[in-house]
C-alpha cells in the first residue's frame, strides 16, 4: 500500500482539511481487509452485481449481510477517523470513502479525474455492451453522454413524451389488476409488467410482446456477473448478444415516434457514439426502477400514515388533472418521494466505483492515479450515526430538501456521472405505483416490515406478496 505519499502543502485541494499537511491515509491491516471481503464485498457478488441472483440474493438477505457489512464499515471508521481508508478491493488498492465530505468530492468531482470506467464495470459490460456510457472514458464518453442526455431529456422535471409514457406505465400496471392481484402479485408478475414497459417506452409498440429480447438480455446481464470469469462461455455469450441486437435492430430501423428510439435521429451523434449500444443500459437501469417500486409498494403496505398520504395526494391529482397526465404527475411529488425513499434505504447500486485518472488530495495527503475509489452508498443513506431517519421510512425528506442536499444519499449517484435517466425513471415508477395505488387498498405478505422497528437492511422478495383489494368486489373472486 505504499502507493501513498504525504501532501507537501494543502493548496489546490478538494477535500477538506482537518489533519493537517503532511497526513498519510490510513491504511486497514489484513484482518480488516478480510473481515471487509466477507461481510461487505462477497455478499454483493453472490447476490449479483448486474442482475439479481434470485436465490442467492435471498439467502444473502436472511442472512442480514447488509447489517455485517455496515458494521464492519463502522469500525473501520471507528479506528482510522475519516479515511478514506485504504483497502484491497477486487483489482487492486482501493481508497474507501468513509466520510459525506469525501462522498462529494468523488460524485462532484470531473470523471476524468474520478473515471466511472472500472474493472469491474469494463469486464461486466464486456459481455453486454462493450460500448456502452458506463463503459467509457474520455472523449467517448462525452459523446455517448451527449447522446444519452439528449434522448433521455437528463435534468428535464418531465420528458418530453410523459403523456404517452404515463398512459403506458398506468395501462401496464392496471393489467395486473382484477383477481390475480386480490390473490397477490409476485415480484415476477411486476417484473414482466415492467419489462413491457420498457419495451414499449423505449423501443416502440412493436416491441411490446417481445419477451426474447428481454430473456436475451436477462441472458447476458446473468453472465456480466461473472466478470469475464467463465471465458468458456464467450461463445454462447456473443451469440446471445447478436441476436438481441438483430431484434433490437428491427425496432430502430423503423423507430416508432413515440418511443426514445424515435428520438434518435434528433441526438447528437458521432463516429464513436454508438447509439444502438446505448439501449441495453437503459434496460439495465429499469430493473433498477422496477425493484424501487416494488419496494416502494411494500413500504406504503406496511406504513399505512404514509399510506393515507400517498393515495390522497393521487386522489386530488386526479380530481384536478386526470389520471395518466403530466399535469397530475406533477401534482404527486409525495408519491415520487416514496420511490426515491425506497431506493435510499435499498439502494439499486449499493456501491459507487470510480478510478482515479490523476493525483487525488484528501485532506493533507495525496494519492496517485491509478488507484480505485469506492463509495459505499448503501451504507452512507442508512448511516444512523450520522442521520436520525437512516433506519425509518421518511418519504418527506425528500420534500424538505433534506435528502436532496445531502451528496451522501445518492441512489441515482450525483454530479457528471449521475444516472441521465433519473428523471424518466422516476417518472415511470411513479406513474406505475400510482396506478396501483389506484386499484384498492394494499396489502403484503410474506415480509415483515412496521413503522415500530427499524427497517431491515435487505428483504426477501422472493417471499413478497403485494395485494391489491378493490373497493368494489372483483368478479371471479
Amino acid at each position: 500500500m505504499s502507493l501513498l505519499r504525504s501532501a507537501p502543502g494543502d493548496s489546490g485541494r478538494t477535500g477538506s482539511d482537518d489533519t493537517g499537511p503532511g497526513a498519510e491515509l490510513p491504511t486497514a491491516s489484513a484482518g480488516e481487509n478480510l473481515r471487509l471481503t466477507l461481510a461487505y464485498f462477497l455478499p454483493q457478488y453472490l447476490k449479483g452485481v448486474f442482475r439479481l441472483r434470485p436465490r442467492l440474493g435471498s439467502l444473502v438477505a436472511r442472512a442480514d449481510a447488509g447489517r455485517r457489512g455496515a458494521e464492519t464499515l463502522r469500525r473501520l471508521r471507528r479506528r482510522h477517523g475519516r479515511g478514506p481508508v485504504v483497502v484491497r478491493g477486487t483489482s487492486g488498492p482501493t481508497l474507501l470513502v468513509l466520510d459525506p465530505e469525501d462522498v462529494r468530492q468523488v460524485l462532484a468531482g470531473p470523471v476524468d479525474v474520478y473515471a466511472v470506467d472500472t474493472w469491474e464495470k469494463v469486464s461486466g459490460f464486456a459481455s453486454v455492451q462493450p460500448d456502452g456510457l458506463v463503459a467509457s472514458h474520455g472523449r467517448q464518453r462525452a459523446v455517448r453522454r451527449a447522446f444519452n442526455d439528449a434522448v433521455l431529456d437528463a435534468g428535464c422535471p418531465v420528458h418530453r413524451l410523459a403523456d404517452h409514457f404515463l398512459r403506458v406505465a398506468g395501462e401496464e400496471a392496471a393489467a395486473l389488476l382484477g383477481p390475480r392481484s386480490v390473490a397477490g402479485l409476485g415480484p415476477d408478475a411486476l417484473r414482466e409488467r415492467f419489462e413491457r414497459v420498457g419495451r414499449r417506452c423505449f423501443l416502440g409498440e412493436a416491441a411490446a410482446d417481445d419477451v426474447e429480447f428481454s430473456r436475451l438480455l436477462a441472458e447476458l446481464l446473468a453472465e456480466a456477473n461473472w466478470l469475464g470469469a467463465r471465458r468458456w462461455r464467450a461463445a454462447a455469450t456473443r451469440r446471445a448478444r447478436r441476436r438481441m441486437m438483430q431484434r433490437q435492430a428491427r425496432y430502430l430501423a423503423e423507430a416508432d415516434p413515440r418511443s426514445l428510439a424515435g428520438l434518435f435521429t434528433g441526438a447528437p451523434r458521432g463516429p464513436e457514439t454508438a447509439p444502438e449500444c446505448q439501449v441495453t443500459h437503459w434496460f439495465m437501469a429499469l430493473s433498477a426502477v422496477h425493484s424501487a417500486s416494488v419496494q416502494a409498494l411494500t413500504l406504503l403496505a406496511t406504513h399505512p400514515r404514509q399510506y393515507r398520504r400517498a393515495v390522497a395526494e393521487i386522489e386530488a391529482a386526479d380530481r384536478a388533472h386526470g389520471a395518466r397526465t403530466v399535469a397530475g404527475y406533477m401534482q404527486m411529488p409525495y408519491v415520487r418521494a416514496c420511490v426515491q425513499e425506497a431506493a435510499r434505504l435499498w439502494p439499486p447500486v449499493p456501491s459507487l466505483m470510480r478510478r482515479t485518472t490523476a493525483e487525488t488530495r484528501w485532506r493533507g495527503a495525496v494519492a496517485p492515479g491509478g488507484v480505485n475509489v469506492l463509495v459505499p452508498a448503501g451504507f452512507h443513506a442508512r448511516d444512523g450515526e450520522r442521520i436520525d431517519y437512516a433506519h425509518r421510512f421518511a418519504p418527506e425528506k425528500w420534500l424538505d430538501g433534506t435528502a436532496e442536499a445531502d451528496w451522501a444519499v445518492s441512489p441515482f449517484s450525483r454530479g457528471e456521472a449521475q444516472c441521465s435517466g433519473t428523471e424518466l425513471g422516476l417518472q415511470l415508477a411513479t406513474g406505475f405505483v400510482a396506478e396501483l395505488l389506484r386499484g384498492g387498498e394494499l396489502a403484503a405478505a410474506g415480509i415483515r416490515l412496521s413503522p415500530e422497528r427499524p427497517l431491515p437492511y435487505a428483504f426477501d422478495t422472493a417471499r413478497l406478496r403485494i395485494g391489491i383489494r378493490p373497493t368494489r368486489p372483483v368478479e371471479g373472486t
